[in-house]
């Protein structure tokens, strides 16, 4: 894995190299964090299509919780499976965009990708959160509490990531380069 980052020289001077990462740090620290929660949520979704019910006792618990019916109406191991790559694909989607790998990926696939991710988690959110208020269902107060609140904030890291990355400006030093060099220059070096 590789880093977008600038690269300092013995003496401690930044190369002519800039990155979106390095214009926005925000928008590093908000893909790292929401591709860390979709990589783990991935990971469960992982677990569950081998059959295994952690964190709950039983298949039954895990359908309560996270399904809100009865465990014979729990998606199939493929269908879980399918919605692991889903999130997996989604987490190195906003890794991608927010510059932590992926510098071969042409720039407009994570950037759609990105939004795309954002526009998912928020239609999730207004969708399934309105719902679980109020409901009889088993899984409602999980969903009210933690799943569409969760979605909301990963959502809204999404689209930090999308919309901080896609301002770009023109090739060439950065200004901490450039500054670096004047300074130098008027010492004599």
């Amino acid at each position: 894995m590789t880093f977008a980052g600038p690269i300092r020289s013995v003496e401690g001077m930044t190369n002519d190299r800039v990155t979106n990462a390095d214009r926005f740090p925000m928008a590093r620290v908000a893909a790292i964090a929401a591709g860390a929660v979709l990589g783990a949520i991935a990971a469960l979704h992982a677990l569950w299509a081998t059959g295994a019910a952690w964190p709950f006792r039983d298949r039954q618990g895990l359908s309560d919780v996270i399904w809100g019916a009865p465990v014979s109406t729990f998606p199939s191991p493929a269908a879980t499976l399918a919605v692991t790559v889903l999130l997996g694909a989604a987490a190195l989607l906003v890794l991608g965009r927010g510059g932590v790998w992926g510098g071969w990926v042409p720039r407009w696939i994570l950037s759609a990708g990105t939004w795309t991710v954002a526009a998912v988690l928020f239609l999730r959110t207004i969708f399934y959160w309105p719902a679980s208020i109020g409901s009889d269902a088993i899984n409602a107060g999980w969903e009210a509490a933690l799943f569409s609140p969760l979605c909301l904030v990963l959502a809204l890291l999404c689209a930090i990531v999308a919309r901080s990355s896609t301002k770009s400006s023109p090739p060439g030093p950065s200004r901490r380069s450039s500054r670096a060099r004047a300074v130098l220059n008027q010492a004599g070096h």
